[in-house]
């Protein structure tokens, strides 16, 4: 027998998939508004919605968050970043998978084009860089421009979309994503990782992201959040030569000068 996402519940059937309709319908019933939020944001185009879920559905997340001695994730100490990241979904308790899985639906996905003027996304059916992150005291990440192409299939990254599961987070103890406009480091947003939050980005050679203060959360708290990515494809011929890199800041201001100058 074949199920669609939509039929699938909890154990306890406290939370149902289809009630992520509700998502999609409030996002669709704004996408004009929202658009033109996103499109004029600065210092590059970028949207914030807070309480766009509900609750109790980030909370089971939250409740079956892997803990570190029962997961086997992928641990960033370098002099880049200090992080963990899931191995995509592989692993992820199954209520997280499905609702990755959702947010990779063709009906969301959708949505989210209308909000941010790009035609054809595609979700990544293997999450690659995907699923859940988690930083503890002193994770950081340095300013920023993500990779754009796909490591084994023909898409380019365009879309980053990032939910924060930080019930009760103090401001004081940092961990704001900072995203810094390329050629005027002075000319930059942050935004508090609070619960229930937000990001949408895009994904180019130019939009530096990241948190770039060591937190200095207490040592039983951590910064979660749920990062999901949209891509379109890219025709094979093309695929071999498309895409950047990953830029770090430090190593690379010279490149920057190169890219800025053909601007």
């Amino acid at each position: 027998m074949n199920y669609s996402l939509s039929q699938v519940s909890t154990v306890n059937d406290s939370l149902n998939l289809k009630d992520l309709n509700g998502v999609r319908e409030r996002l669709g019933d704004r996408s004009e508004q929202l658009k033109q939020s996103y499109m004029t944001a600065k210092p590059y185009p970028h949207l914030v919605i807070d309480d766009l879920f509900e609750p109790e559905l980030l909370d089971r997340l939250l409740d079956e968050f892997p803990k570190p001695r029962n997961r086997d994730w992928l641990v960033w100490d370098t002099e880049h970043e200090l992080k963990t990241t899931s191995r995509g979904i592989d692993g992820l308790p199954i209520f997280t998978q499905l609702f990755c899985l959702w947010l990779n639906s063709r009906d969301f996905i959708g949505t989210i084009e209308s909000i941010v003027g790009i035609d054809n996304l595609v979700g990544d059916p293997a999450f690659h860089g995907a699923g859940l992150h988690e930083m503890y005291r002193h994770g950081w990440l340095e300013m920023h421009v993500d990779y754009t192409k796909h490591f084994s299939l023909p898409l380019m990254r365009r879309i980053n979309i990032l939910i924060y599961l930080n019930r009760d987070w103090d401001e004081s103890w940092g961990g704001e994503l900072v995203l810094q406009d390329p050629q005027n480091p002075q000319n930059k947003v942050s935004y508090v990782p609070n619960f229930n939050r937000t990001i949408i980005f895009p994904t180019t050679s130019k939009t530096f992201h990241g948190v770039p203060t060591p937190l200095s959360c207490p040592l039983d708290r951590s910064r979660k959040l749920l990062s999901i990515y949209y891509w379109t494809p890219v025709p094979m011929p093309l695929w071999s030569k498309a895409g950047t890199p990953l830029l770090w800041a430090s190593e690379q201001k010279q490149n920057l000068r190169k890219i800025f100058s053909k601007t």
